[in-house]
């Protein structure tokens, strides 16, 4: 027993995972950029022209998420795809980074600041979305219109899929331990439609880095819901809600809850579409989203 438990320790706090090596196809068709802060170096695209529009992935993603999404928005804006800290390719420089959601809110600040924004609008899906919320709640002037997909930010109970990465040893565990088709299990969940192998393997290849996998088990335990919910009936944001009719991590009935305490949000379920619904139905989901942005 002595000898399972030093075990366990050993892992969960001194070993760490090996990376996968993968040449990204994505990463090869578009023009990687890096933003250097005193928070992060921040992995980021830049695509069209007009109004900026700032896209935040999910937990667990990066920017390879909004494939589809990029060049709709980029027939009339100015798209900016950014990897937050713990996500894709963004590298941290902030040793004592937060990973909650002051932190996670103010590296998006800092990621505008550093690209010359100002203002923008901004789209932010799951865990992203709470941070976009977080971050218009903090700073109003600085976010034009706010889109939410499928997006965390009520004070309920995560997904049970989640909840084993709240416990010390278990989480660092279950975290470093995960392999390509843990991840593809969690992956497939988060969509309605069959999910291709390459995106899983484009999304496993930066998951597999140490500090990624640091971040999910730690924004897991530090991320507040009951702020952003109490935050929300003072919102003067504009803001659009979308949610998969068929998500099975969120349930998605809480698209009519967040809207009722934001004022003046409008929401729209999907019926067909699973957690990721920008990526499960483009068709369907990318046209609100851009409808939405144009005004």
């Amino acid at each position: 027993m002595a000898a399972v438990i030093g075990a366990a320790l050993f892992i969960a706090y001194a070993w760490q995972p090996t990376p996968v090596e993968y040449d990204s196809p994505y990463l090869a068709r578009v023009q990687s950029q890096y933003a250097e802060t005193p928070v992060a170096r921040f992995h980021y695209t830049q695509t069209g022209q007009g109004a900026p529009v700032v896209l935040v992935a999910g937990g667990g993603q990066w920017i390879y998420s909004y494939r589809h999404l990029i060049p709709v928005l980029a027939e009339r804006h100015t798209v900016y795809a950014v990897d937050l800290p713990g996500q894709g390719y963004t590298t941290l420089n902030d040793a004592a980074f937060g990973y909650d959601l002051d932190a996670m809110a103010g590296a998006l600040g800092s990621f505008m600041d550093a690209v010359g924004l100002r203002r923008a609008s901004v789209v932010g899906h799951s865990w992203g979305g709470s941070w976009s919320m977080y971050f218009a709640q903090r700073h109003p002037d600085r976010v034009d219109r706010l889109v939410l997909i499928g997006s965390t930010g009520l004070d309920v109970p995560s997904s049970p899929d989640w909840r084993p990465l709240e416990y010390p040893v278990i989480g660092e565990l279950v975290g470093k331990l995960m392999r390509e088709s843990d991840a593809a299990t969690m992956q497939r969940k988060a969509f309605a439609n069959p999910v291709p192998d390459e995106v899983v393997a484009e999304n496993w290849a930066p998951m597999s880095h140490p500090e990624n996998r640091e971040a999910m088990w730690t924004l897991q335990r530090n991320l507040d819901f009951a702020v952003t919910q109490e935050l929300m009936p003072r919102m003067t944001t504009p803001t659009f809600i979308l949610w998969g009719g068929a998500d099975r991590f969120d349930d998605p009935r809480q698209a009519a809850d967040m809207a009722g305490r934001i004022p003046g949000a409008t929401y729209q379920v999907l019926p067909g579409c699973g957690h990721n619904t920008h990526e499960d139905c483009p068709a369907q989901a990318n046209p609100l989203i851009a409808g939405f942005l144009q005004g």
